[in-house]
């Protein structure tokens, strides 16, 4: 017999079977409804049972493979399978690689080239950062050379300068700066500052008829320096201007010399700086006035 065929029980033996239930519980207990009503219809339950199993193994007697569609009335399983699931081929599913922070390999990956890529964007930066407060420190620190070296140069054209108007400043006032009781001191200072042709012309002339007038006139000079001019200064030659002004007091009169220019040039001897040449270019206004009671004069 087939599994169909033993399911299928004949409804004459239900009836039999109810029946002999029946007599089994006594004669005295009340007559009830047929076996029929109070049996299950086995039969009934065991014939839509095969049909339905008919339905659903098909003609041919195999169960057809089951649908992979969806069911739209359930809800959709959202959960992922376990990582250790087995496959299709009986072996168990590869674990995706997959970052602690549940991203995928791939974006795991990229996450970590990301920030590489920003370190080295970061040592970069730094770096750039570091040559350009080296290359800034360098800079100010050649300025501050070059700074320090022109400021070294103006010092030493200033104190070159300062030596110049001294000696020509020295000069002057000697030269006409004298008193006739004196002329040896005034003689041995000029001497000093003077140098090549100017002291030779100098001490000729200071030596015969000049000091013969000043003794005779009984003249003292005082020159004040007012200002001094340079033209051109180096470590060897040198010009300048110097405006003077003079008062020359004799016996018999007093003669007074403002703005007197003398042109003068220097040259550096031995470390001193010496005059060699000197020019007297006029005065603004000379002014005398005789002692003796008579008429001023003014030239």
């Amino acid at each position: 017999m087939t599994p169909k065929q033993d399911l299928v029980i004949p409804e004459q033996d239900l009836a039999t079977s109810g029946q002999d239930l029946t007599d089994a519980t006594g004669a005295d207990e009340p007559a009830t409804s047929p076996a029929t009503e109070d049996v299950p219809d086995v039969a009934a339950s065991a014939a839509t049972d095969d049909d339905t199993r008919q339905a659903d193994e098909g003609p041919d007697g195999k169960r057809p493979a089951a649908s992979t569609a969806p069911d739209d009335t359930l809800p959709a399983d959202t959960s992922a399978p376990p990582d250790d699931a087995p496959s299709d081929d009986g072996r168990p599913a590869e674990r995706g690689d997959e970052s602690q922070g549940g991203q995928p390999a791939g974006g795991g990956r990229g996450s970590r080239v990301g920030r590489v890529t920003r370190a080295r964007i970061a040592g970069a930066l730094a770096a750039m950062l570091v040559a350009a407060v080296a290359a800034t420190a360098v800079l100010q620190w050649v300025a501050a050379g070059q700074a320090e070296d022109a400021r070294a140069k103006l010092e030493t054209e200033r104190a070159l300068r300062l030596e110049v108007s001294g000696a020509a400043s020295a000069f002057s006032k000697a030269l006409l700066s004298y008193d006739y009781r004196d002329l040896q001191t005034t003689r041995a200072t000029l001497t000093a500052q003077a140098t090549g042709d100017f002291l030779a012309t100098y001490d000729t002339a200071f030596g015969g008829a000049m000091a013969q007038v000043i003794v005779k006139l009984k003249a003292v000079s005082q020159a004040t320096v007012r200002k001094v001019y340079l033209a051109d200064v180096d470590e060897a030659t040198a010009h300048a201007i110097v405006v003077v002004d003079q008062q020359v007091n004799t016996s018999e009169a007093i003669r007074s010399v403002k703005d007197s220019h003398l042109k003068i040039s220097l040259v550096k001897e031995k470390g001193i700086w010496k005059v060699h040449d000197v020019t007297v270019l006029g005065a603004a206004s000379e002014d005398q006035y005789n002692l003796d009671g008579g008429d001023q004069k003014k030239d």
